[in-house]
């Protein structure tokens, strides 16, 4: 009996072992397939028959099982039944959430290559009849229209029917009235189904609005309740309005005074049609110091400091001070030792004192003073001394406009065609629009700037000039994390009275070429030459540029991604010195200084929290004479645009 239980004991431990064995091999990764012994077959090819609806592409991305490519040389896709019928289950689920509840998908064959150890996959579909919305309708209120209604909404005409879907369309439409107060709205819905056809009624009972009866403020200890309060776009006694809530809660942020901002309904009384709303909000240091450093092809090398009090007095006025000292470290974009410069060619010492609610108003009113000296465009140093108040209000969360007024005074040296001295003033008008999701590395939403300035005339002074600029940005999501941007802008400036025997101020015009604006091009080297050969800038600017930027594989883990791009511009002296061929893409022997300039290239982009640090390679595409070289490259702190 004892021999009899220890043999029973020794099989189950031994059938113990080979099951835990095979489920353990069931689930293993495959590069581990080997560690017990099992060949596993690579998957040559997967065909897929009787698909109609989705190509092999669209289906093969959603299954575990992968195909051989050519880069699968170290560690190539096995082949696993369990993951394979895992994969059918998958493309079922896909297939019938875009309506297809009768589909059928079957493996008719596995064909295995002993030779090259590998099997080509053969599965077939039978996907049915596709089941769609025909009509979807609305009733039981007339507060909020048909069409505002269907915005958002996943399950519309033409559409497939998933009734996963119906929970997601009714949370939907739910929050449309939630928002405006109506916190008791009822919406139930109702489904008729005609073969492959289905109609979709909503009925929305929205009862009685929501008010506000209290709003409590916590958390806070230097910020009074008052700054807090200023803040608000609602008020005790109107409607519960969920836009205003987000909305105030943006302009606490705005602030600057918080770390974080939380504003929650309580005490809600359904009955009385009453909710409380309690703002908790978590201070920030109102006082700070910030030192820094960055890399451009522009200002070069920088390094700056910045002071500031976000609420002076306690009355919610804040002050800046900051210094910006810039070098460029390699001249000519030449990264040798022999190259090194520690010489500064940028300084911009400046401060603004703002005060926001001026007048109680949604104005905010601004103070500010600059001293800089440029001496970016060789061999030309200007100095400027800057004097400027300013209004500016924000329409909403994406949209401002600035109004301001400028007394400044230049001091120009190494430049032949203008002026050594000047005063003058300025008015200033800025329209911004900015739907970015991230301002140091967007990656969908949209930038659009607008601005104008008029010197002199009626306001005095001794340059009179008139400047327009205005920008776009794109920027869109594509594929597994990539994103396509692109840019244009244009600007265009001119004199009149006393100014027009001089031209243009030189720190007025417009320059291109380099790394923040034409790569594969020296910095500021497009458009107009002196008879000293100097680039001097114009009065007219076109640039363009489109940059694909993406993961690299088993480096974007390490924050590291890549970019291509192609980059064009130039700037004239006039409009009139613009022809249509100058944008012929082709370079030749007849290429001027008035052609529009094109560059390609590549580049690696290193992500931090501030941005990227970019390393750009350009090439440039339409060559002048004084192009002696194939490629330059192009170091920068930030994206380009």
């Amino acid at each position: 009996m004892l021999v009899l239980r220890s043999a029973m004991c020794s099989r189950s431990i031994i059938l113990g072992i080979l099951t835990t064995f095979s489920v353990f091999s069931l689930f293993a990764e495959d590069s581990r397939a080997d560690d017990f012994g099992l060949n596993l077959p690579a998957v040559k090819k997967i065909e897929i028959l009787g698909n109609r609806s989705f190509n092999d592409g669209e289906l093969k991305k959603r299954m575990q099982t992968r195909e051989m490519r050519f880069y699968h040389v170290i560690r190539k896709p096995r082949f696993r039944m369990d993951f394979l019928l895992r994969d059918i289950e998958a493309l079922k689920s896909f297939y019938k959430r875009n309506g297809f509840f009768d589909i059928q998908i079957n493996v008719t064959s596995v064909i295995r290559d002993e030779k090259s150890n590998s099997v080509v996959i053969r599965l077939m579909v039978n996907e049915g009849s596709q089941t769609v919305i025909r009509n979807l309708g609305f009733s039981g209120q007339a507060m909020i229209d048909e069409k505002a209604l269907r915005k958002g909404l996943q399950l519309t005409e033409g559409k497939p029917y998933t009734p996963q879907l119906i929970d997601v369309d009714r949370y939907t439409l739910f929050r449309k009235f939630f928002e405006k107060g109506y916190l008791k709205a009822n919406i139930v819905y109702n489904i008729h189904v005609d073969s492959s056809a289905v109609d979709l009624s909503w009925n929305i009972l929205t009862g009685s609005p929501v008010e506000l009866d209290s709003i409590q403020i916590g958390g806070n200890e230097i910020v009074s309740k008052k700054l807090i309060k200023r803040e608000l776009t609602f008020s005790t006694g109107e409607i519960f309005d969920l836009d205003k809530v987000l909305q105030s809660k943006q302009n606490l942020y705005d602030t600057g005074y918080f770390n974080s901002v939380e504003i929650e309904p309580r005490a809600l009384d359904v009955r009385d049609r009453m909710v409380n709303l309690f703002i908790h909000v978590r201070e920030r240091k109102m006082g700070y110091l910030e030192t820094g450093f960055g890399v451009g092809n522009v200002n070069g090398n920088r390094v700056f400091a910045d002071w500031g009090q976000r609420n002076l007095f306690g009355r919610g006025y804040a002050l800046h001070l900051k210094t910006t000292h810039a070098f460029r470290l390699f001249q000519e974009n030449e990264y040798r030792l022999s190259k090194m410069d520690f010489k500064s060619n940028y300084i911009r010492n400046e401060g603004e004192l703002i005060f926001p609610h001026v007048l109680s108003t949604w104005n905010t009113f601004t103070l500010g003073a600059f001293y800089e000296r440029d001496a970016t465009v060789q061999p030309a140093i200007v100095r400027v001394i800057n004097i400027s108040a300013s209004v500016s209000r924000r329409f909403s969360r994406h949209t401002s406009l600035l109004w301001g007024y400028a007394l400044e005074r230049i001091q120009r040296q190494y430049v032949y065609d203008d002026r050594e001295k000047s005063r003058r003033r300025s008015i200033d008008l800025r329209y911004t629009r900015d739907t970015r999701d991230y301002y140091f590395n967007p990656s969908w939403g949209k930038y659009i700037s607008a601005e104008a300035r008029y010197t002199g005339g009626f306001l005095g002074g001794e340059d009179n000039y008139y400047s327009l600029v205005g920008s776009f940005r794109s920027y869109k999501r594509v594929i597994r994390g990539s994103i396509l941007a692109y840019r244009l802008r244009g600007g265009y400036g001119d004199v009149f009275g006393d100014s027009e025997e001089m031209g243009l101020p030189i720190e007025t015009r417009f320059f291109a070429g380099g790394g923040n604006s034409v790569r594969g091009y020296k910095e500021n080297s497009l458009g107009p030459v002196n008879d000293q050969g100097e680039f001097v800038g114009g009065r007219v600017l076109l640039l363009a540029n489109v940059e694909y930027r993406f993961p690299i594989p088993y480096l974007s883990k390490y924050n590291f991604g890549g970019a291509v791009f192609v980059d064009g511009g130039n700037v004239w002296r006039s409009v009139e010195e613009i022809e249509l061929r100058h944008f012929d893409p082709s370079s030749g022997d007849d290429t001027s200084a008035q052609d529009f300039k094109f560059g390609v290239g590549f580049g690696l982009r290193f992500y931090t929290p501030v941005g990227p640090i970019r390393l750009d390679f350009g090439f440039p595409m339409k060559k002048t004479p004084d192009i002696d070289y194939d490629y330059l490259i192009h170091i920068s702190l930030g994206q380009m645009f």
